[in-house]
């Protein structure tokens, strides 16, 4: 089982960094393009992206029970190089997912021509909305079939492959919209037409290298076993829980806002979480996604203790990874919004506020999701999410509908629902199945993690009193003696393992060894 699953602290890094980068590009284009469109179209335009993602978002849900436990249990039989389950598995999933795919277009298409009848849109945007509804629908049902042979970069840990893969989507992607926007007209709909584009190539270039990593995964009638649907139903059906859990918190809002408030709000709300929205992807794919095949491979191999360390370890990382960049925002938040798009959306910069400063307190717990995937304890993952967004969702009616706060109330709901949800129910549960103790998450995630944090805003708050932020070079100077004083703090946090590590995963890149190591296929 340990030669198929590789289990590399080097090579982790590696998949965490080249992922990284990836994301990088992706939000970057994605706050040009904001203020792009803002200088040019209306709100009421401008506030059917928000509207339309959010609700592409309960597309996944709606087929996670299906597709969310392909990938762990491919990557299981893999591992003990049992080949012929690894096809069952397949040849079982694809012939249930084809039906789920015609099923969710014809129920997107339904949807799409009667959007009008479910959100308050201007009649003269309508018909954008149907069709930018109707592509994105294709793109999520397209996307159901040909997971069930995707699973072959996970089970490989070619995670830099796949970000390079994405890497090449997105400068596609970037490439059709500035030439759609610039040479026909300044539109929304070239936005959805771009990203669909886009994800059509993914999806034909993810699944073909996929199958040529793991050629098990292939379609045989003969090796359909309906039993196994089953198992990997009711483990995909407790993630679809967990994962509409999330998708709620994320995408209730700007529907809610809709609703209840004004295109403004939305296009507030939007705004503010685009930089929360894009830092969470970035550090769930660097320190989860890219670490789960070894998390299973740790805890199918029983090695419980090297788990807890790596746990440990790992939300420290990702504490200093992620507050080196929120403490900027933290700081500069209504000055970066008004520089960006001006004071009419400054409600925008306390949305980022909000949304990032409960950062903090849950990300030292990153790995949670991760080793209850691992352990099969989704359920219990899923029932205390479940109750964060029971929470959520009236406290957003409430502060939105009734005290009429607009995106500041539905901010503020997503900031104490979120934090305490954290702090009471997934942080005594991620030490708890992590086999790891209180003191040792004080003195190994939170005693190193927090100082060189406060030490950047101590600063930046500082210079800010002396030399506000009134320019682009001046907001980046403060911001770039906060990040020094970060650093040098941060130095006599590290351990000397961590210095070790990050000295020999350096030269390790440096050195290019990993380019040519991972630069087959085979």
């Amino acid at each position: 089982m340990s030669e198929r699953v590789v289990i590399s602290k080097k090579l982790v890094m590696i998949n965490s960094a080249s992922s990284f980068a990836t994301r990088l590009l992706s939000i970057s284009v994605l706050i040009w393009l904001q203020q792009y469109l803002l200088k040019r179209i209306s709100t009421e335009e401008y506030s059917l992206l928000p509207v339309l993602f959010s609700v592409m978002m309960f597309a996944p849900f709606i087929t996670m029970a299906l597709v969310g436990g392909i990938s762990r249990y491919v990557l299981e039989a893999y591992a003990k190089e049992d080949d012929e389950r690894v096809t069952q598995i397949v040849s079982t999933m694809f012939p249930i997912l084809c039906a789920a795919g015609i099923g969710l277009f014809a129920a997107g298409v339904t949807f799409a021509w009667n959007i009008d009848y479910v959100f308050r849109i201007a009649p003269e945007y309508v018909d954008d909305a149907r069709i930018m509804l109707t592509l994105l629908m294709f793109s999520a049902a397209i996307r159901l079939p040909v997971a069930a042979f995707g699973g072959g970069l996970f089970v490989r840990q070619r995670f830099v492959l796949q970000n390079l893969i994405e890497l090449g989507t997105e400068c596609f992607r970037l490439s059709l919209l500035l030439t759609l926007l610039f040479g026909l007209s300044t539109s929304v709909v070239w936005v959805v037409v771009a990203t669909v584009a886009a994800d059509l190539l993914n999806i034909t270039a993810m699944t073909t290298v996929s199958r040529r990593l793991v050629p098990a995964q292939c379609f045989q009638r003969t090796h359909i076993r309906w039993h196994l649907a089953r198992n990997l139903i009711s483990f995909g059906g407790w993630n679809s829980l967990d994962g509409f859990s999330g998708m709620i918190r994320k995408a209730a809002d700007p529907i809610i806002l809709n609703r209840l408030a004004t295109p403004l709000d939305v296009a507030c709300f939007h705004l503010g979480a685009l930089v929360p929205n894009r830092l969470e992807v970035i550090i769930n794919n660097a320190f989860g996604n890219s670490v789960a095949p070894v998390i299973i491979g740790m805890h199918s191999l029983g090695q419980d203790e090297r788990l807890k360390r790596t746990y440990l370890r790992l939300g420290r990382f990702a504490l200093w990874g992620l507050l080196v960049v929120v403490a900027p925002f933290l700081v500069h938040f209504e000055q970066i919004v008004r520089l960006y798009v001006g004071d009419t959306y400054l409600a925008a910069g306390t949305v980022l506020f909000l949304l990032l400063a409960v950062y903090p307190i849950v990300y030292g717990n990153i790995l949670h999701s991760v080793i209850a995937t691992a352990k099969i304890r989704v359920r219990s993952l899923a029932i205390r999410n479940s109750v964060s967004t029971a929470a959520n969702l009236p406290l957003t009616l409430l502060l939105v509908g009734h005290y009429q706060l607009g995106a500041i109330g539905a901010a503020a709901a997503t900031f104490v629902t979120y934090g305490l949800g954290s702090l009471l129910l997934l942080w005594p549960f991620g030490k708890h199945i992590a086999g790891a103790t209180w003191p040792e998450v004080w003195r190994e995630i939170l005693l190193p993690g927090f100082p060189p944090f406060f030490a950047a805003l101590l600063v930046m708050n500082g210079l800010v009193g002396a030399f506000p932020a009134e320019t682009w070079a001046t907001l980046a100077l403060n911001a770039f003696m906060g990040t020094c004083a970060y650093f040098t703090v941060l130095w006599f946090m590290m351990k000397d393992i961590d210095k070790r590590q990050l000295k020999e995963a350096l030269r390790y890149i440096l050195d290019r060894k990993w380019i040519r190591s991972r630069a087959s296929l085979g």
